[in-house]
């Protein structure tokens, strides 16, 4: 299936485009989110934040994820034995399916820059993974972000590239007959790196991946390939990695 390609950007050939919010993208996506063999977005991300969480302690520590949706991250977290857990995601549905995997977890369903359950300085490790840009300000998420974690603590984010978003590549799924964009802002990399200084953070790591040879076999599956040849190079997803000194 072609459109499973780049977290489903792009659509099928005489599909209704729809555009939606969020809430109710994730909401309609959820009950497919978690099949998506050829995904390439997803195929770069994965080991970008598995390299991102190794330069973390988790043993031990409070950990936030900021847009949880339905847990894909959660078993290499859980594998380094937190002292909590919290998932926080504002969809109902994506929450649901979590829950369905991880029956006692501890969820918020709230929007990533306004986090009331959650106290101030309570959290030693904030992840944000494929979500920042669907907040609408970049700023005021990671304000909030920087409110409840502790001093000593570190935000890890992974997020599909700006670089990609101004090429022209949506955030996009098949369901019911129609192509549904999900709404997401570009935030320049420099500008993310400037509102987190003015945050009190300090950047210490950050990495882009670009469509290469490595996903070149998910396009040859989809028989995709003239996708791959015009968009090989393009950074698709970034991570950064920040502590509050």
């Amino acid at each position: 299936m072609k459109m499973t390609l780049f977290r489903r950007i792009g659509r099928r050939l005489g599909a209704r485009r729809q555009r939606v919010g969020p809430v109710e993208g994730y909401d309609r996506w959820a009950a497919t989110y978690d099949a998506q063999p050829n995904n390439v977005v997803l195929a770069l991300e994965s080991p970008l934040f598995s390299e991102l969480l190794a330069r973390v302690v988790i043993e031990g520590n409070i950990v936030v994820d900021i847009g949880c949706g339905t847990g894909r991250h959660w078993p290499e977290i859980l594998s380094r034995t937190p002292a909590g857990l919290i998932g926080v995601d504002p969809s109902p549905r994506m929450l649901e399916r979590l829950k369905a995997h991880y029956p006692d977890a501890r969820t918020a369903c709230a929007e990533g820059d306004h986090l009331p359950e959650i106290a101030d300085a309570s959290s030693d490790l904030i992840i944000s993974t494929l979500a920042l840009a669907h907040i609408p300000g970049a700023a005021s998420a990671i304000g909030e972000w920087c409110r409840i974690l502790r001093r000593g603590g570190a935000i890890l984010i992974t997020d599909f590239h700006p670089g990609a978003i101004r090429a022209g590549m949506k955030r996009t799924f098949f369901s019911g007959g129609e192509t549904i964009e999900i709404e997401h802002y570009a935030t320049d990399l420099d500008r993310l790196r400037h509102i987190a200084t003015e945050c009190g953070l300090t950047a210490v790591f950050a990495a882009e991946r670009a469509i290469d040879e490595s996903v070149r076999p998910l396009f040859e599956r989809a028989q995709y390939l003239k996708a791959y040849e015009k968009h090989k190079g393009q950074p698709l997803v970034f991570g950064m990695h920040f502590i509050k000194p």
